[in-house]
């Protein structure tokens, strides 16, 4: 099965206030990892909030679950570190 055939599987979903900042920091995440994703976003049209939703290929899946958990186990500083120094 070819890649463009296969299932997208949902690796990240969140409701909260932060839910849209924290799916753009894991899109660029799995970007420099060469992962590419798909944010689905279900808002509610008169509010700024909304469920939102990270899908990837299913044989990405849990290359992609490993490098959110330690993407969130470095923390915000590491994230800034790398940012800086992609400039």
């Amino acid at each position: 099965m070819s890649q463009s055939e296969e299932p997208l599987v949902k690796i990240f979903e969140s409701a909260a206030i932060s839910a849209e900042s924290e799916a753009q920091a894991i899109q660029g995440l799995l970007d420099s990892s060469g992962i590419a994703s798909l944010v689905v976003r279900d808002n509610v049209p008169e509010l700024p909030v909304g469920r939102v939703e990270i899908r990837v290929i299913e044989s990405m899946a849990e290359k992609a679950r490993e490098i959110i958990q330690a993407g969130r186990a470095a923390g915000p500083e590491a994230a800034e570190a790398a940012a800086e120094s992609e400039i």
